[in-house]
């Protein structure tokens, strides 16, 4: 008997489990640290659903709001002020109108004081190609002169300037750059003067090779011209000009100031027509594209001599070399 109801108790003590044991066992897993971490979880979770509950929106936007707080500030000031300082909407027709009007007189003001400034610098590049010339010949009386004006029609390039004889500039006076000649004053008018370029076939210049000692005469040609060079005649057939030599002027005849640089000699060739020899020169001087120059109303020795006769120009106006 006591074993059969011991057999027939052995499973039902087995499925209903033992109470004690289980008590325990809770017990312990109460007083271990995963229990208060997972509780101290629970908490945080349960006060941020209260939160987020009693605050309204969404937790994830209001931590965003919480960071991004203090830059919206700043843009918002930021704005402000600039609204504040040019409020476009605020402003009436008339006083859109008068700003404008403001703005068009500061823009004309400052191009005013640009332009100034422009002819400021020209004046102080002028003055620094003078002070050169007048260095190295300051016996010499200059006027500093503009280009102004062309002839598209010549093919000697001759040009305008803007002195005339208001300012002591002469028909005959020479006109030179700091890099040497560039021509002759073949009309003047009272502000300004017709310049013809020694690239004309109408101007000879009596000139030097002073390392030679060795005289000729500058002139030009169509040809010549075209390619911004000039020529030396009347060289001795045993002459001792070479390529390099540096040309200048003479001062023969009262013309044109002495030692004036012309250019320098690139190659020496014999005369179609006689025995002669000719040098043919390159100017230092730019003489296609003469920008800035200076007018020579007086040196030493001006007017002394013979000259060397200018073709009359074709409207019949006074011209001299």
């Amino acid at each position: 008997m006591r074993t059969a109801k011991g057999d027939l108790g052995s499973p039902h003590l087995a499925l209903m489990g033992n109470p004690k044991k289980e008590s325990f066992v809770l017990k312990d897993f109460f007083k271990t640290s995963s229990f208060k971490v997972l509780a101290i979880v629970v908490v945080v979770l349960l006060g941020l659903i209260i939160y987020t509950a009693t605050a309204g929106g969404s937790l994830l936007a209001n931590m965003l709001g919480f960071v991004t707080s203090p830059m919206q500030s700043v843009s918002t000031t930021a704005t402000g002020a600039v609204t504040e300082f040019v409020d476009l909407d605020a402003l009436s027709r008339d006083e859109l109108k008068n700003m404008l009007d403001s703005l068009s007189q500061e823009n004309a003001k400052l191009r005013e004081q640009l332009v100034e400034y422009e002819n400021t610098l020209h004046e102080n590049e002028q003055l620094k190609a003078q002070l050169k010339i007048t260095e190295e010949q300051p016996e010499n009386t200059l006027r500093a002169a503009t280009v102004i004006g062309r002839d598209p029609n010549d093919v000697f390039f001759g040009f305008f300037i803007d002195q005339g004889t208001l300012a002591g500039v002469e028909v005959g006076d020479p006109v030179i750059t700091d890099q040497g000649l560039v021509g002759i004053v073949t009309q003047a008018y009272a502000t300004t003067s017709k310049v013809t370029n020694i690239l004309s076939e109408d101007v000879n210049v009596s000139a030097v090779v002073p390392a030679r000692g060795e005289s000729g005469v500058i002139s030009s040609d169509v040809t010549s011209a075209s390619a911004g060079l000039l020529r030396m005649s009347y060289l001795s057939s045993d002459t001792k000009v070479q390529p390099g030599d540096i040309v200048t002027t003479s001062g023969a005849g009262g013309i044109y100031p002495q030692d004036v640089i012309i250019g320098e000699v690139q190659s020496v060739q014999k005369a179609e027509n006689d025995i002669s020899y000719y040098a043919v020169v390159r100017p230092y001087e730019d003489l296609t594209n003469v920008q800035e120059s200076f007018v020579v109303i007086d040196f030493p020795g001006a007017g002394d001599g013979e000259e060397i006769p200018v073709q009359k120009d074709p409207e019949g106006e006074e011209d001299a070399e």
